[in-house]
């Protein structure tokens, strides 16, 4: 009898692919690794006061990111060991209470916990009949009691730029349709026979966030549709009167206006427009009116300061994000839109295999597919949903007054010293200032000597790891710029960036006159 080797039929069958622990064991050692991950990140964020702001990647983790991707694995306890050790250390420091660079949040405890609870829990948030996508209204419903839009229909975003750019494709399409031309359809573009459209275009001061650039871009209007604006007499603030001109002479030269955006919190020094006037400006052209209020409409949660939001009420859409003075982690942005029924229009659209049903899972259809752009979402809510549900609004509007108080004390303390110089007002949480040596004034009266001076204090400032603000430039003058939105910060810390910076400008400036 003849013998065949066995075929592979005769072959045991490959062990089943999965990422679970396979064994009880093996879910025993991920739930103690898991364990070892929460503590040593409860660790870190309790240590932090006494940890440098930032430090940068030394060479080893530097080569470490370096190599090629790993053909196969090394198994979870080394790849965290890796983590720990050359990540976990360096980053960007925007969790530290000296963190004062750009306008980023520094997260909490608690919303970090929640994010592990919404990854593990892995919804989609494209919509579906679920309690996560109805724990998603109800957030959006509070916010818009809370910044006096009741009724309006939102959506979370990744971030400002995101928020802001759904605003205004939204601005788009309604206004388009209220002159009879349907941009969805046919887009901002005349085909060959078609009656041509007028150019769309937007206004914003000058002062306005870099988001308005990308947006006309991504939109097809073109970046020369952001129409910027003249601040007024202050310079940091819209000129409404210019705002008016401008859209007078638009019209007058063929092109369409269609929006105008308001700003609650500029990025260079925290100033808000004048809201009321915009919102006035708005109705008597019919013209759509946006707020942008990144990190500025949270202040409608401060007793302190809410008045300087007023008029934010009669947006017709607003763009905010929770991961900057809400403290929420990264992502974590908003855009609400008053008119709930343009909003759903502006991004409306059907698809076989989401149709919804009576019954079920898909009961209600794919509310959030239809008011932006993103089928497939995370769950970004329910960090903020748990922390509200934790500590409530007025806890919020809390730390925001406290982080107000504490750019008031900085800013006492920068007029009162001889060696500083604020640069801009600082109505709400930005403060613009520089070091300015004492003495000898004709060494620093040189053109860019004090520029120069102040670029290199803030880096060797960052570097040592002492405190992290950054830096913009107000007029042509290079300045060092604290954007609080810091609930970790102590009067202390601020008492140290003050010092730090003093100290650091002195050595330096003695530096460069030996």
């Amino acid at each position: 009898m003849i013998s065949h080797p066995p075929s592979s039929t005769d072959a045991p069958p490959p062990e089943r692919a999965t990422f679970d622990p396979v064994s009880n064991a093996d879910w025993e050692t991920l739930r103690a690794l898991g364990h070892r991950m929460l503590d040593d990140l409860m660790d870190a964020q309790r240590a932090l006061p006494d940890t440098p702001v930032w430090q940068p990647v030394p060479a080893p983790g530097a080569a470490l990111f370096a190599q090629p991707g790993p053909t196969s694995g090394i198994g979870a306890l080394e790849a965290y060991e890796q983590f720990r050790t050359h990540v976990l250390p360096y980053g960007l420091g925007n969790w530290h209470p000296r963190f004062f660079g750009w306008v980023q949040g520094n997260g909490t405890p608690l919303a970090m916990l929640a994010d592990m609870l919404a990854s593990g829990m892995n919804p989609h948030l494209g919509g579906f009949n679920h309690a996560p996508a109805m724990l998603e209204r109800q957030v959006i419903a509070w916010f818009t009691e809370w910044f006096g839009l009741s009724g309006a229909s939102g959506l979370f975003v990744t971030g400002g730029t995101m928020a802001n750019v759904h605003a205004l494709a939204c601005a788009r399409v309604t206004v388009a349709s209220r002159l009879g031309r349907d941009v969805r359809q046919h887009g901002v573009q005349s085909w060959p026979g078609e009656q041509p459209m007028a150019p769309m275009v937007f206004y914003g001061s000058r002062e306005t966030h870099g988001w308005a650039h990308k947006a006309a871009e991504w939109l097809g209007l073109g970046d020369r549709a952001f129409r910027q604006v003249p601040t007024s007499g202050d310079g940091f603030t819209v000129d409404v009167a210019a705002v008016g001109a401008m859209i007078e002479a638009d019209r007058v030269a063929g092109l369409l206006p269609f929006c105008v955006v308001g700003t609650a919190g500029t990025v260079n020094t925290g100033a808000t427009d004048d809201l009321p006037a915009l919102a006035d400006l708005c109705a008597r052209e019919s013209l759509w009116f946006h707020v942008d209020g990144a990190f500025g409409a949270l202040a409608a949660l401060s007793p302190l300061v809410r008045n300087q939001v007023r008029g934010m009420e009669r947006a017709d859409s607003l763009a905010f994000d929770l991961h900057k003075w809400g403290s929420m982690p990264f992502e974590c942005a908003c855009v609400l839109v008053s008119d709930a029924t343009a909003h759903h229009a502006a991004f409306a659209n059907t698809a076989s295999y989401l149709t919804p049903s009576s019954r079920g899972p898909t009961a209600g259809g794919m509310y959030f597919n239809e008011r932006g752009l993103d089928l497939t979402r995370g769950f970004k809510a329910l960090k903020v949903w748990m922390q509200l549900q934790a500590d409530g609004v007025e806890h919020f509007g809390r730390v925001i007054t406290q982080n107000v108080l504490q750019v008031r004390d900085l800013v006492q303390r920068i007029d009162a010293h001889p060696e500083l110089e604020r640069l801009a007002p600082a109505p709400l949480n930005i403060v613009c200032f520089r070091y300015r040596p004492p003495g000898r004034r004709e060494q620093w009266s040189r053109p860019g000597a004090l520029d120069a001076l102040n670029r290199e204090l803030l880096a060797t400032l960052q570097e040592r790891g002492t405190a992290l603000p950054s830096s913009t430039t107000i007029g042509d003058q290079f300045a060092i710029r604290v954007a609080h939105v810091n609930h970790r910060t102590t009067d202390a810390d601020i008492a140290t960036l003050v010092d730090a910076i003093v100290a650091l400008g002195r050595e330096l400036s003695h530096a460069s006159r030996a």
